[in-house]
């Protein structure tokens, strides 16, 4: 099978999402595509992207394009529709969050009709989110471990810190705190015998830097990323944002204000600084008000008496396969893990409850049974669950349409 032609479109921004580099080094080292990179946030760049985009056999969106903001992939919506070749699009943060609605996503797939649609989500949670593009075809491609940035670290005795991770916590809009709830058991809890243990969820880490991070942690801490109550409508994000908006007092800039673009440009410190002054003065920023909201209250008033969507709507992440890279041993809320991950073979699993705490304590505590785990997902992942293993199986999806 010769290389296929491809241009792959990414928004280049001041953010500390290694995923994002991942995919686009994944497609430019592959021998499956021999591509042509741009970044669509220059604008002095579009008038060249457009023609570009008519010029290759394939175009594909990565998850950067349209994850936060659809705004970058305006102003080549046209060239999009008018293409020759195919379309792949990725699609980023698969949740129903205030500033990046699923249905403004939906919609613009719908409009532009990518021939591939390429979803984080289980194959039939994919199918039955993007319903309403019947011209596409849905493809499950989860993350996968970037082996080249994420390597193996020093053995479990040359690790300083037992629990470690550097995260985000989940607002109230997704219906769902159990990630929240597990970072801090472990922030706060007295284990006896007594964890060295380093989690911040106010920051990230440049992918250098977490790779460095994870190597000096002989553990970490996570969930399945996503929402139980993910809607392809926005429903329940507008309602309760619509009463977020009624209860807050001051001036709040909302989420998608014009200023957003400023914004993403922003280096990643003055962002930082920037966040404090919000979060304390009378001008506020509409993430901070969400980061503010008591979990209980948005959780009674809004999800208590709401089904969960009718398919399995959480995912495996792409920091799941970062700490497999790093052999670090991953302390985990059971779950499927879009089926790649198996519960106490490839991570040690923690019941939801908690319940089953202290017997998960006891098995990270042996030194065998952790080094058991942790070469035993780093196998497996070799195996078949590298980005190399899914851009090959894309190259082969494409050929084959």
């Amino acid at each position: 099978m010769s290389a296929i032609d491809g241009l792959v479109l990414h928004a280049h921004y001041a953010t500390h999402l290694s995923y994002y580099d991942d995919w686009l080094d994944a497609f430019a080292r592959s021998r499956d595509f021999r591509v042509t990179a741009h970044n669509i946030c220059e604008r002095a760049a579009l008038p060249e992207i457009r023609r570009a985009i008519g010029a290759h056999d394939l175009v594909v969106l990565l998850h950067s394009t349209n994850a936060d903001t659809m705004m970058y992939l305006k102003p080549v919506r046209e060239a999009l529709k008018d293409r020759r070749g195919k379309l792949l699009v990725f699609v980023g943060n698969e949740l129903n969050l205030p500033g990046s609605p699923m249905i403004e996503k939906i919609a613009f797939l719908r409009d532009v009709a990518p021939d591939f649609i390429a979803t984080q989500l289980l194959a039939e949670a994919g199918q039955w989110l993007y319903a309403s593009c019947p011209n596409s075809r849905v493809l499950s491609v989860p993350h996968a471990l970037n082996a080249a940035a994420f390597r193996p670290g020093p053995p479990r005795d040359q690790r300083p810190v037992d629990i470690g991770t550097r995260s985000a916590r989940y607002i109230p809009y997704l219906g769902d705190d159990e990630r929240n709830r597990l970072f801090d058991l472990f922030a706060a809890h007295a284990f006896d015998p007594a964890l060295k243990v380093d989690i911040e969820t106010d920051s990230r880490l440049a992918r250098e830097d977490w790779a460095g991070f994870l190597s000096r942690c002989k553990g970490t801490v996570s969930n399945e990323a996503g929402s139980w109550y993910l809607e392809p409508d926005d429903r329940t994000m507008e309602e309760i944002r619509t009463w977020v908006r009624s209860q807050a007092g001051g001036i709040v800039i909302a989420n998608d204000s014009p200023l957003r673009r400023l914004g993403h440009r922003l280096p990643w410190f003055v962002k930082a600084a920037l966040r404090a002054l919000l979060r304390r003065g009378p001008v506020r920023h509409e993430m901070l008000v969400n980061e503010a909201l008591d979990f209980a209250e948005i959780y009674e008033r809004f999800f208590k008496e709401r089904a969960h969507a009718p398919v399995y709507t959480k995912v495996v992440s792409s920091r799941h396969f970062d700490a497999i890279g790093t052999k670090t041993c991953q302390i985990l809320i059971r779950g499927r893990y879009n089926d790649t991950l198996v519960a106490d073979e490839h991570y040690l699993a923690l019941d939801p409850d908690f319940a089953n705490l202290d017997a998960v304590l006891a098995a990270f505590a042996d030194a065998d049974r952790n080094r058991e785990i942790v070469d035993r997902a780093y196998e497996h992942a070799l195996a078949g669950h590298t980005l190399d293993h899914r851009i090959s199986g894309l190259a082969a999806a494409v050929s084959a349409s």
